[in-house]
């Protein structure tokens, strides 16, 4: 995502114009479309509150996704009616401008929204507009359009926003907004290194995050080491990427280990079709277990 689309995007969420009620972030896993809309939503503009929520984490239920809300914002909620939700909303809410109220209401992981009674959901996502005094403006992210998971609320104006799989520029950039404590000279290796085996920035900033955080406990001065970078990245991705960033840092060692699984296999087969078994492959070895 460049900048010129984290511009187009800051100023659709921050529109003043009320017609505008919902606004769907659509893009796969890797594209870093819900860590875009919290950064965004970290620098409201225009005396604009921000609250998020997860579709995913309330796991269908309505209420629970409302006192979550409410909770955030300060106030309990009293059961799960969306009207007694923004009543409470509009008058027990500190807003940054008494004489111009204005919430945006970030949603998470909408694919969720599967799992939520659909008349429950159409009055949440349109019920708000009979407070005229009050701008409510819902933002919700998802791998697909928000049409594909919830049919029913066809008739609803939503604005679809797409966002792409962010190129390994893009992704350093916003990696280095989400943590400005990383070193530059870390972060460009590290994304170098890393986003052959995956592309979503939020993996990447978690495993670049932990990676530093390493790499500053152990150095011993101010100078960057490159060798010491290399296995914190290396400790940092092998859980999450399944040590495929590993198996590729150590491609030129010979070993029948250091060979991706599915060449192991090959490997073996070849070794077990083959007439001249002790002219094959050197690497491949079978341990007798004495006992």
């Amino acid at each position: 995502m460049d900048e010129s689309q984290v511009r187009r995007l800051r100023m659709l969420l921050f529109n003043s114009a009320r017609v505008i009620s919902h606004v769907h972030v659509f893009g796969e896993d890797g594209s870093g479309r819900s860590e875009m809309i919290r950064q965004i939503l970290s620098e409201p503009e225009d005396n604009w509150l921000c609250v998020s929520g997860d579709f995913l984490y309330a796991d269908g239920s309505l209420k629970l996704l409302l006192e979550s809300l409410a909770s955030s914002l300060g106030f309990k909620a009293k059961g799960d009616k969306a009207e007694n939700f923004f009543n409470e909303l509009y008058s027990k809410t500190e807003w940054p401008n008494e004489e111009n109220k204005k919430i945006l209401i970030f949603l998470n992981n909408a694919q969720s929204i599967v799992n939520y009674p659909p008349a429950p959901m159409e009055c949440f996502l349109s019920s708000h507009k009979e407070i005229n005094e009050m701008t409510v403006r819902f933002v919700t992210s998802a791998p697909s359009c928000f049409l594909h998971y919830h049919t029913n609320l066809i008739h609803l104006s939503t604005v679809e926003f797409h966002i792409a799989t962010p190129s390994i520029d893009a992704t350093e950039r916003l990696i280095s907004r989400a943590n400005p404590s990383i070193d530059s000279k870390f972060l460009h290796v590290a994304i170098q290194s890393l986003f052959m085996f995956c592309n979503s920035p939020n993996t990447l900033l978690a495993i670049i995050s932990e990676a530093w955080d390493a790499y500053r406990e152990k150095r011993t001065s101010e100078k960057f080491d490159p060798l010491l970078a290399k296995d914190s990245l290396l400790t940092a991705s092998a859980e999450k990427l399944g040590n495929s960033s590993a198996q590729q840092a150590k491609e030129n060692d010979g070993s029948f280990e250091a060979m991706p699984r599915a060449m192991r296999y090959l490997l073996i087969a070849a070794y077990c079709a083959s007439n001249n078994p002790p002219q094959t492959d050197s690497r491949f070895f079978v341990k007798v277990c004495q006992y």
